[in-house]
């Protein structure tokens, strides 16, 4: 009894490391400096030259006199693509880099990244903007104004449309008024990827706690030293979840530099409030 419980113990810590780097998919990389892109230049930074200038300047206004007004941050980030990385990773590094929202304790922002080869989307959203825009009104939003433009190629106008969305809904929630229409369409790919996360940790949980009990079961008859596998913890046909960790974390690591080909860069702009509290909220797909 005493084996088993320590069995299921090793399991249940294993679980829950694997549970912690899927709430936090580049933890300890995406923090200060760590974003993958240059200095922001402004609240619109356009790494790909799809926004015209006409648009790109109106809604870099729009997006200062909304932060003056209230005190969000909004950014939008437009790249070519992020290679290997998956859009989530890369754009919450960009993010929480970027220091975007303030270092209050109310620091509500967001950030609406594009990779346009890459043909993916994703909007973060910060712990304190999640009440006014949770997952599911924002990947609505997205589905009603960036999906259908962008499929006609029409990304300046998709990116003005989809922000101004997220400002009218932000306004409704606290004046009253009608937020924006959105889209009764469904997109697999507008879930939360945090929640996907955590139900795949649990369900991993579960699996390992019965693959411990089918194994001391089978083991009764054995001593210590056969029970883990004469080599220690995973040898000679043990758990592949050992693995599993260690190429989880090796994914991490193996990226810490950031390297994302983009340079040195920036400007004289003041920058963003230094907040960067994003958690993974938010959501994203494709078109």
């Amino acid at each position: 009894m005493r084996h088993r419980f320590r069995t299921i113990s090793l399991y249940a810590l294993l679980a829950a490391v694997v549970f912690m780097g899927a709430s936090e998919p580049v933890f300890g990389q995406t923090s200060g400096s760590g974003s993958p892109l240059p200095k922001p230049a402004g609240h619109v930074n356009d790494y790909a030259g799809v926004i015209d200038s006409a648009t790109k300047a109106k809604l870099e206004d729009r997006l200062r006199n909304f932060k003056t007004d209230s005190g969000v941050e909004i950014a939008v980030a437009v790249v070519r693509t992020t290679g290997s990385r998956d859009i989530f990773d890369y754009s919450l590094a960009v993010a929480r880099g970027w220091g975007i929202g303030s270092t209050a304790d109310d620091n509500p922002a967001a950030l609406l990244f594009i990779a346009i080869d890459d043909r993916k989307y994703f909007t973060h959203v910060s712990k304190d903007l999640e009440d006014e825009l949770p997952d599911g009104v924002v990947g609505s939003l997205q589905r009603s104004y960036l999906v259908p433009e962008f499929k006609k190629g029409n990304y300046s106008k998709g990116i003005n449309d989809t922000v101004e969305a997220y400002i009218q809904t932000y306004q409704s929630h606290h004046d009253g008024t009608a937020p924006p229409p959105v889209s009764t369409a469904t997109d697999s790919d507008g879930v939360s990827w945090f929640s996907v996360f955590c139900c795949l940790a649990i369900i991993l949980f579960v699996v390992l706690l019965i693959s411990a009990s089918n194994r001391q079961n089978r083991g009764k008859s054995k001593d210590d030293h056969d029970r883990w596998g004469g080599g220690g913890f995973g040898g000679g046909g043990g758990s592949v979840l050992p693995w599993i960790i260690l190429g989880g974390s090796g994914s991490s690591s193996g990226s810490s530099s950031w390297d994302s080909g983009w340079g040195g860069g920036g400007s004289d702009w003041g920058g963003f409030g230094g907040g960067g509290d994003f958690g993974g909220g938010g959501a994203g797909g494709g078109w």
